[in-house]
């Protein structure tokens, strides 16, 4: 379910954490509507940073916002918005030549 998760935050505006405690393997299909999946591979490409022309942008306000959240409780799975401790990079300083160590 950690691995679900994981893949789930492509779709979605914020981190997901695997808070269900459950283990081993799972076989199960998810289904949205062709809106949806076309929104949520729109969100999933905004997160990757890429630049997206505003057509694209505007399948965002046609979509449900709810919809992975209404597909994962067919599952008998929900998301919760909550604060989690989160693993977070900081850069400091990058430089465009390397130096030596």
């Amino acid at each position: 379910m950690a691995d679900f998760a994981a893949n789930l935050e492509r779709f979605a505006d914020r981190q997901i954490v695997d808070m269900t405690g459950l283990k081993g393997r799972y076989d199960f299909t998810i289904e949205f509507t062709p809106e949806d999946y076309r929104a949520m591979l729109i969100r999933a490409a905004i997160s990757a940073g890429v630049n997206l022309p505003p057509q694209a942008l505007s399948a965002l306000d046609r979509s449900s916002s709810g919809a992975l959240g209404d597909a994962l409780q067919q599952l008998g799975l929900k998301l919760d918005s909550r604060k989690a401790p989160l693993d977070v990079l900081v850069i400091d300083d990058a430089r465009k030549t390397p130096s030596a160590n």
